[in-house]
């Protein structure tokens, strides 16, 4: 009986640590993706919480049933054999049998209303292409004028706030991932495939992103920011870029990959 209550004890006492570690602030972490600056990032946000909550239900439902049943049903001292067997149970096997149906058909809505529209191809929207290398990234853009496609600084991605973002993903050498945590989930690149994604930023700013995906040597080079500005804003960068790089201003930005 001591040995037990120690153990409680022992469990009782990592609770508050646990709680406190938990209260740390992590919301103006720059890649804390609970704290979405974008309509995607903001969808997936909302995909988590809306499966984990019941998930979480489920998981203490089953622990403290079993917790209950341990305790009520244990062996006692004097007890007979093996209790009494009961084979087959109609209301348990029809209520076990509809409680997962009931769960996932809470799921439809999230799934309608969340994973297809993040799956769809945006129109009307501002293309960016997004070249992964070893170790770093490229981003282009339409010339505007109809010239040459527009080079942006290595590691550096220009976006307009309020406008989806069409990114074309590519790849010459190995598999990346393409992540800005409070704009949008995490896509692969990968080599002869071209993936895509899309997302909104709802806020101007810059913000952190990184290639998710161990891709060689130097891997944790491959960070970038993106920089969301107003349309205005936007349209006059792009079009300093296009001068730029139609005065042969644009080698400064050039990358040669080892």
């Amino acid at each position: 009986m001591r040995n037990r209550l120690s153990r409680f004890a022992l469990l009782a006492s990592l609770l508050p640590a646990m709680l406190f570690f938990s209260a740390c602030d992590v919301f103006n972490s720059p890649q804390n993706t609970f704290s979405p600056s974008g309509t995607v990032a903001a969808k997936q946000k909302y995909l988590f919480t809306v499966t984990m909550w019941p998930a979480l239900a489920v998981l203490l439902l089953v622990e403290f049933g079993l917790l209950a049943i341990l305790i009520r049903f244990r062996r006692k001292k004097g007890d007979p054999g093996l209790p009494k067997q009961i084979h087959g149970n109609n209301r348990l096997e029809i209520a076990w049998t509809i409680a997962p149906i009931v769960l996932l058909a809470m799921f439809v809505p999230a799934v309608v209303g969340g994973v297809i529209d993040l799956g769809r191809t945006p129109k009307n929207a501002v293309e960016v292409d997004v070249s992964g290398i070893q170790w770093a990234w490229q981003f282009s853009y339409p010339d505007p004028s109809g010239g040459a496609a527009v080079q942006a600084p290595i590691n550096e991605m220009h976006i307009p706030a309020g406008r989806d973002i069409e990114i074309k993903l590519h790849s010459d050498n190995v598999i990346h991932s393409f992540w800005v945590p409070k704009l949008a989930g995490k896509t692969d690149v990968m080599p002869g495939r071209q993936n895509h994604m899309w997302l909104r930023a709802t806020d101007i700013g810059t913000y952190s992103g990184q290639c998710a995906e161990f891709c060689g040597l130097d891997h944790a080079k491959m960070s970038f920011r993106v920089v969301v500005q107003s349309q205005a804003d936007y349209d006059a960068w792009l079009k300093s870029q296009a001068a730029a790089q139609q005065s042969g201003g644009q080698s400064q930005f050039a990358f040669h990959g080892e």
